[in-house]
């Protein structure tokens, strides 16, 4: 049997538009460590609603999300970008159908 590789998404998210904007900016296969580097490579040099970039603060939530404020000559834009492993897909067999949430124990 093959071991299939986990699957991995890289998403934008800008809050300050209107209506607000969730991009996809990577969809990749790769191990844990590789999604970590690629998405840190991504978030120090994502920018694309900005063309002259003069500064970039990235703000830390967790090791798969930060709030990147990139600012350019004309504009100021903030992102949420954040790092996902695929877990379900039904029509993957080397994946689960869905979410299993055991059910809460509720006292007699």
């Amino acid at each position: 049997m093959e071991f299939a590789m986990p699957k991995w998404i890289i998403t934008a998210a800008m809050l300050d538009v209107t209506p607000p904007t969730l991009r996809t900016i990577e969809n990749f296969e790769g191990n844990e460590s590789e999604a970590l580097a690629k998405f840190r490579d991504t978030v120090s040099s994502y920018a694309r609603d900005v063309t002259k970039v003069t500064r970039r603060e990235v703000y830390k939530y967790s090791e798969l999300q930060y709030l990147v404020r990139i600012l350019g000559r004309m504009k100021q834009v903030e992102y949420i970008m954040q790092l996902a492993e695929l877990v379900v897909d039904t029509d993957d067999s080397s994946l689960p159908n869905s979410l299993e949430c055991p059910s809460p124990a509720w006292p007699e």
